[in-house]
């Protein structure tokens, strides 16, 4: 026999601690008795589970249809013995209820059934909770305290839920003791997932760009908009914005005074440098704005493949393409499409055509003053 008031204790406990509706509990009361009986008598039993959520009490009833002669007695009852049993006013066809015995064999079935399935709709119900409690900050930056480190992640409590941020969707080189304080990028909100609902990213482009948000009121009001993001998470970063009044610059908008703004943004991703550079309609200005401080000499897109053809200057093509061609990835990504740059010198080998539409002329270039101030940031760079 099943003790009410503890069944009711236990109840009670689980839906405090998980936070979840007590009627998920007693279906799954339900449903563990039925399934319980269906093992352990009969599977094409019908079972009518009922539950007094007052008291406690469970009782279990079987399904009898009522029959003149009787030819499965797990299923059927005779006519004859449902009048004595539950009334006169019966007929063939009819159903009756039939109370099932709790026997030893059928209680311990049944509890282990219930402990099973009430287990299996506690994680759906903290799986529906968490979808919905977190879907409104999707693509949106939480933060949260780190609770425990494990070799693949870090589990990051938020509200109450444990949110696992996975070693790969960090920055490189950055480093979270338990306690700390971090924020993070949520990039999709999962209805099941049995790693995590909550794919969290501290490397996606957005979570650059929703910072900037945050730190920038002119991106915050609508004023200066974030037209495109290229990571190279830890290391490097372009930004490009646009302005929708004409008294407002972007580029300072985004830097801050004394670059404080942009500064903030850069300790948040363990020393991430941002360049900040103007976002134009034109491909071409776009492209040239992007490889600033490099300058083009020549410069064609195809746009049927989405490529793009630059010719620099001699002096300036490993600044174009940079170490390990990192700055050329920030622009091909930046701008979306496929970049190819080339010197002068490998552009006339090649018989490129010189166009001399970009933003150099052919006598800028030659002027020495150019050539030294070229020469000069690439012995500082080096």
């Amino acid at each position: 026999m099943i003790d009410g008031a503890k069944l009711l204790d236990a109840i009670y406990e689980i839906v405090q601690d998980k936070k979840i509706d007590k009627s998920i509990i007693f279906e799954g009361i339900r449903e563990g008795f039925q399934k319980a009986y269906e093992k352990f008598f009969d599977p094409e039993a019908i079972i009518r589970v009922e539950i007094d959520e007052n008291i406690g009490t469970i009782n279990v009833f079987k399904e009898l249809v009522i029959v003149e002669e009787l030819e499965d007695e797990w299923l059927e009852i005779e006519l004859k013995d449902a009048l004595k049993t539950y009334g006169e006013n019966l007929k063939i066809g009819d159903k009756v209820y039939e109370p099932v015995e709790f026997t030893v064999e059928y209680s311990k079935l049944a509890v282990m059934q219930v402990g099973q399935i009430i287990k299996q709709k506690i994680r759906e119900a903290e799986k529906a909770m968490i979808y919905e409690e977190f879907l409104p900050r999707n693509h949106e930056i939480v933060g949260g305290t780190v609770k425990d480190l494990t070799e693949t992640s870090y589990l990051v409590e938020v509200d109450g839920v444990i949110i696992p941020i996975w070693n790969q969707k960090t920055i490189p080189g950055e480093f979270f003791n338990i306690d700390d304080i971090i924020s993070f990028y949520i990039e999709d909100i999962s209805k099941d997932n049995k790693h995590s609902q909550i794919s969290a990213t501290r490397i996606h482009p957005d979570f650059l760009a929703k910072l900037m948000e945050i730190e920038v009121p002119e991106i915050m009001e609508g004023i200066v908009e974030v037209k495109a993001v290229s990571r190279e998470p830890g290391k490097r970063a372009k930004i490009a914005v646009v302005s929708h009044e004409e008294n407002i610059d972007p580029i300072g908008s985004c830097v801050g005074a004394s670059g404080s703004r942009i500064k903030n943004v850069t300790k948040q991703l363990n020393g991430e440098k941002i360049d900040v550079v103007l976002y134009d309609e034109d491909k071409k200005v776009f492209v040239m704005n992007s490889l600033a401080p490099v300058r083009v000499i020549s410069i064609a897109i195809d746009d049927d493949n989405n490529e793009c053809f630059i010719v620099v200057p001699n002096e300036q093509l490993s600044l174009a393409i940079g170490k390990k061609g990192m700055a050329a990835r920030l622009v091909a990504n930046l701008v979306s499409m496929k970049i190819n740059i080339y010197s002068l010198d490998v552009a006339n080998e090649k018989n490129i055509e010189i166009l001399w539409n970009g933003n150099i002329t052919k006598e800028e270039l030659e002027n020495t003053s150019f050539i030294e101030n070229a020469n000069r940031r690439r012995e500082n760079r080096s």
